[in-house]
């Protein structure tokens, strides 16, 4: 891995994590093109990639939502303090805006435990360590890894359904249940903490999901892509710093260090610049262009995954 690589991951993860098109299932793509890893090499050096390249995007919302972060993080300390006096207030309709954005990003985030349910031994997948695929992480972590990018393919197709039935119903249909501008219920944090478990799958986008999850449960499409942004911070710094944790960064060289931090820098720059362009494409109603683009994506990239498995030849930058 070089510079320029991690310059062209950074920018692909920076648009696509904020963007409603999966940054986990484009990264996927590059990496099964790029000379370095094309050929299935995914080593340490490329995984710390991905990993800090999540750390630049993670950056780039504390930037765009400053305010707002700031404003809930003081309310948390503040219902911590109420809580050991015996003050709390528990009524949601007591509560302003950021303590009730705090509850529901908790409750939110609570669904990350249907990822380590082991409910999927039945479908007889193995792991690159031989570990049997059990649980939905599990599976995540099995086609992320996989040398076949047809998983990506159907999981782009899904994205793109989902975010046009989304908008049909929201524009056309009309939504019945939904509420007045800023506010989020307990409706919405739960339906879009499922949304954000789906979205585990490379190929299915995080922001997508969640916010179209929130818009069929009622949720005003820009209140919703505001908790969908804030919502995903917790889930996504545990992940990453259990992933740091695990791993071995005696065998990562100085110039793959370099080239993260250059990946990471680029990725925020990037993230903030997609998160300010995704606010004014769902105020002026043209959510709807990238269901579009994931439904085409998603038909490519399963067409080009069927002419791998059947001519048994791979799409590489360096064939």
């Amino acid at each position: 891995m070089n510079i320029w690589e991690a310059i062209i991951q950074g920018i692909v993860q920076g648009l696509t994590e904020f963007l409603p098109v999966s940054s986990s299932g484009h990264l996927s793509l590059v990496q099964h093109i790029l000379p370095s890893t094309s050929s299935g090499n995914n080593d340490v050096g490329n995984q710390a990639l991905s990993l800090f390249l999540h750390f630049g995007t993670l950056l780039a919302v504390f930037i765009v939502y400053r305010e707002v972060i700031w404003k809930m993080i003081l309310e948390f300390f503040g219902m911590c303090k109420e809580i050991f006096t015996g003050k709390f207030v528990w009524k949601l309709d007591q509560m302003n805006k950021e303590r009730r954005m705090v509850i529901f990003v908790v409750v939110a985030s609570a669904f990350a435990i249907i990822l380590f349910l082991p409910v999927l031994g039945w479908l007889g997948l193995e792991l690159a360590d031989g570990e049997p695929v059990k649980k939905l992480s599990d599976l995540s972590e099995y086609f992320s890894n996989d040398s076949d990018i047809m998983a990506e393919g159907i999981f782009f197709t899904f994205t793109g359904i989902l975010i046009l039935l989304a908008t049909v119903f929201d524009f056309h249909i009309g939504n019945p249940t939904k509420q007045k501008d800023g506010v989020i219920t307990m409706r919405n944090a739960c339906a879009m903490g499922i949304g954000q478990c789906i979205a585990a799958m490379p190929g299915i986008s995080r922001s997508g999901t969640t916010t179209t999850m929130g818009m069929l449960t009622g949720a005003e499409k820009n209140t919703a892509l505001e908790f969908s942004f804030i919502m995903g911070i917790p889930a996504v710094l545990a992940a990453n710093l259990l992933e740091v944790k695990d791993t071995d960064w005696s065998t990562v060289s100085g110039s793959t260090i370099v080239a993260i931090l250059v990946g990471v820098v680029v990725s925020a720059v990037v993230g903030v610049l997609a998160i300010k362009f995704l606010k004014w494409i769902v105020s002026n109603e043209k959510f709807h262009y990238f269901g579009y683009y994931c439904l085409v994506l998603g038909v490519v990239v399963i067409v080009l995954a069927t002419i791998e498995n059947v001519t048994g030849v791979r799409f590489s930058l360096g064939n």
